[in-house]
């Protein structure tokens, strides 16, 4: 059974979040996983056309396609999600609206206590996101839930619209996650790119090649 999976991206691929010093080696299996990983981005990189839609062309291939529904807005697990993404996107894109915790924190060594520190400045920086004005800085959050006969089986689509951001998640079982990854990557080549993102390279064209070779 699966509980709950979410896809992250990274700019070295799909991978857990961890801590590594600077003499951080890769082990053998992580070195074939990176070699399997950039042979799929090429593949991908030589496939791709530029055939790119909007982020409400995606919502509505989403829905009209895989049966996907707007979660209810009003609903507490929406509230938290929106808080929760709205605190990211300010530390993200407008870290100044946090006043004298601006700079982003350093870890300054691989101590339990210094992890505890960053661990905590982090912590504070979304605290005071969570206090910024919807004036001064809001989002359009889009969640969209698909489910099954099995209550405990769903899928969901997360779409930022100021900021073209999509993700995902499942909760259910092996064969329920990998369906999930069938169809996310289906949707992610729906959003695709324009010709501008193939040339330039741009964050969106980076974006589409690592989710797709996922």
């Amino acid at each position: 059974m699966v509980e709950n999976i979410t896809i992250i991206k990274g700019t070295d691929g799909p991978t857990a979040v961890f801590l590594a010093g600077k003499n951080h080696r890769y082990t053998l299996r992580q070195k074939i996983k990176k070699y399997i990983f950039n042979r799929k981005m090429k593949f991908v990189e030589k496939s791709l056309k530029p055939e790119g839609h909007t982020v409400d062309e995606v919502i509505y291939y989403a829905k009209n396609k895989y049966g996907f529904e707007e979660a209810d807005k009003d609903s507490d697990e929406y509230k938290e999600e929106y808080n929760q993404m709205r605190s990211s996107f300010i530390i993200q894109y407008k870290p100044e609206l946090l006043g004298d915790l601006t700079s982003e924190p350093e870890l300054k060594g691989t101590s339990e206590q210094d992890m505890l520190e960053f661990m905590e400045q982090n912590a504070k920086r979304m605290e005071r996101a969570q206090n910024v004005p919807k004036d001064l800085f809001d989002i359009d959050y889009h969640k969209l839930i698909k489910r099954f006969n099995d209550k405990n089986d769903y899928m969901h689509i997360d779409i930022e619209k100021n900021y073209s951001s999509i993700s995902g998640g499942v909760c259910g079982s092996d064969k329920m996650a990998k369906k999930f990854n069938c169809i996310y990557k289906d949707i992610y080549r729906y959003y695709g790119v324009s010709a501008r993102d193939i040339m330039e390279k741009t964050e969106r064209y980076e974006d589409v090649v690592h989710t797709l070779s996922m």
